[in-house]
């Protein structure tokens, strides 16, 4: 008698532990879920990132992006205006003057600015080109608390076209940009980093950390405004949109992280 009445206790423990661990869950309540339907799945940003070069602050500015880097913002009345024209976004622009020609913008309703610095990378010359920098920003999605790192940058002109001395600045120009993202990367190794400016050459560049370039929907080869993000982000290409009375066109892409 003894081994039908062991049986019958095994078949009935099983049971009784799932029972202890229905009994945790309130009734009617369902596992949890993310804003993509998975258990458990972290909430995803979907963001645009866009550039353009607004030539010396002459074009109209546009609220095309998310997160958008601008060039060429000249002076300070066309930094006023870019304010103006933009108010529900902010705006990082540093205390440098030729560093705040680069500025970062951003929607205040979907972002806040957490921390941001300019890093020179090389000194300018009168009449030739004012120093040169690699703007970037920390900044925070309100929703998600999700950080990211965006960057904008403006290269000398000119250096390809048989001018070594510019050709030397823009290579120097390039390699601080490298060590500035790898710096980035290894401070914040969790974010993703989107880079964008007028790179003033039409060629990629090779960056660390897995930062790479973002082709542009039907044109052929690398325009000099050009965009880059972490390889782990989902991206659409970019889009080449209006000049917004410009000589350069707007650009901008689509992201998820």
């Amino acid at each position: 008698m003894n081994k039908p009445r062991m049986t019958l206790i095994v078949s009935v423990a099983i049971p009784m532990a799932s029972l202890v661990a229905l009994a945790a869950v309130p009734a009617g309540a369902a596992p949890p879920q993310e804003a993509d339907g998975s258990p458990g799945a972290e909430a995803a940003v979907t963001m645009t990132v866009g550039t353009h070069n607004v030539l010396r602050g002459k074009a109209e500015y546009r609220p095309f992006a998310d997160v958008i880097g601008w060039q060429e913002v000249q002076d300070p009345q066309d930094r006023e205006r870019l304010r103006k024209k933009l108010g529900g976004y902010g705006h990082f622009m540093p205390g440098k003057n030729p560093a705040r020609q680069v500025p970062i913008s951003w929607r205040k309703d979907t972002f806040e600015f957490v921390k941001g610095a300019a890093e020179l990378t090389h000194k300018g010359e009168a009449k030739v080109t004012p120093n040169r920098y690699v703007v970037w920003a920390v900044l925070k999605h309100k929703k998600t608390n999700k950080r990211l790192v965006a960057m904008n940058t403006h290269f000398i002109s000119g250096a390809w076209n048989k001018h070594p001395n510019r050709q030397a600045r823009w290579l120097t120009h390039a390699e601080k940009l490298r060590k500035t993202v790898g710096n980035l990367h290894q401070k914040h190794p969790d974010l993703p980093i989107f880079l964008v400016g007028d790179f003033n050459r039409r060629k990629a560049l090779k960056l660390p950390a897995g930062v790479d370039y973002i082709r542009v929907e039907g044109v052929k080869g690398v325009p000099i405004d050009q965009s880059y993000a972490t390889g782990s982000v989902n991206n659409s290409k970019v889009k080449r949109l209006q000049k917004f009375g410009s000589d350069h066109h707007a650009y901008r892409f689509t992201a998820t992280f």
